[in-house]
C-alpha cells in the first residue's frame, strides 16, 4: 500500500519519527507521500525525504489556509523546490471555504498560480477542496492538461462524478471509517473506477474510528492506512488485497514513484 498524503513534518511526529516509519513498514506501507503546506513546511518535507533513501516522496505548495500569509516571491520558491529530488507533486493547494483562514479571492489567486506551475512543470497537483461549492471545480476545468488528485474527498456522489468526468484521481482517508459523518462517502465510493482510486491517512488527522482497540492517542499515522483500505474494500465489495494493489499502482503512475 502507498499512503499518498501524510503531513509527517507535523510537530506531533518530532519525538518518534523513526518509530512511525518503522510501524508503517511493518504494516505493509511501502511508500509515503509527505504533504507540503507552505514554503517552510515544503523545505522540511524535502529534507526528511532526503534522509529516508527513497521511502518517502513529497509535495511542495501553499495550502489555502496559508494563502494570505505567504511571502512575496513564493512562486519562484515553489518552482525551485519542485526541482528537488523526491518532489512528486504541486500542493497541497486548493480552496477551503469552511475555515476561511485566507480571504477567498486570495485563495483562488494562489490556487490558480499553482495549477499554472503544475502544468508548466508537468507535475500532478495535490488538491484540497472543502465547501467551495463549484468554485474549485470550475477552476480545475480550465486546466485541460492537468493531472491531479482530489485529496481527502468527503463530498457528495454528484460532486464525485464531476471530478471523475474531469479525469481526476480521488483520495480516500479515514473519513470513510467514521460512522457519524462518513456514510455519504461510503455510499458513493463504488463510483470511483479502479484506476482512479487512491488511499491516504492525512496523518496526523482523521484517525480511523474502526481501529480496535481504540488507540490512546488521537494522532493518526501511516501505519493506520490498512484500516482505510479495509473500509474502502468493504463498501466496494472488493478484497483488501485488491484495494492495496490497485491504489499502489495508481499512486506510482500519478506520482511517477519507482
Amino acid at each position: 500500500m502507498i499512503d499518498i498524503g501524510a503531513n509527517l513534518t507535523d510537530k506531533s511526529f518530532s519525538n518518534d519519527f523513526n518509530d512511525v516509519l518503522s510501524r508503517a513498514r511493518a504494516r505493509d506501507v511501502e511508500h509515503i507521500v509527505v504533504t507540503g503546506t507552505d514554503i517552510q513546511n515544503s523545505r522540511r518535507a524535502i529534507r526528511i525525504c532526503n534522509e529516508q533513501s527513497g521511502y518517502l516522496s513529497c509535495t511542495v505548495g501553499v495550502h489555502p489556509h496559508n494563502a494570505s500569509s505567504t511571502p512575496g516571491g513564493w512562486e519562484e520558491s515553489i518552482r525551485e523546490l519542485a526541482d528537488e529530488p523526491y518532489v512528486v507533486a504541486l500542493g497541497e493547494t486548493g480552496l477551503d471555504y469552511f475555515r476561511d483562514f485566507s480571504p477567498r479571492p486570495i485563495q483562488r489567486e494562489v490556487f490558480i498560480k499553482q495549477l499554472d506551475l503544475a502544468t508548466e512543470l508537468k507535475l500532478p497537483a495535490f488538491i484540497h477542496d472543502r465547501d467551495s461549492g463549484e468554485d474549485l471545480l470550475s477552476i480545475v476545468a480550465e486546466f485541460t492538461q492537468l493531472t491531479a488528485v482530489i485529496h481527502c474527498f468527503t463530498g457528495s456522489a454528484e460532486l464525485l462524478t464531476k471530478y471523475l468526468d474531469l479525469g481526476l484521481y480521488i483520495g480516500i482517508t479515514g473519513w470513510i471509517c467514521d460512522e457519524r459523518r462518513g456514510n455519504e462517502l461510503k455510499r458513493a465510493a463504488h463510483l470511483i473506477p479502479d484506476d482512479r482510486l487512491l488511499i491516504e491517512t492525512d496523518a496526523p488527522y482523521l484517525t480511523p474510528r474502526t481501529i480496535r482497540p481504540r488507540p490512546k492517542s488521537r494522532r493518526n499515522e501511516p501505519a493506520n492506512l490498512r484500516y482505510v483500505a479495509q473500509c474502502v474494500a468493504e463498501v466496494r465489495n472488493q478484497s483488501v488485497e485488491h484495494i492495496g494493489k490497485i491504489t499502489a499502482n495508481n499512486a506510482r503512475r500519478l506520482f511517477s514513484i519507482q
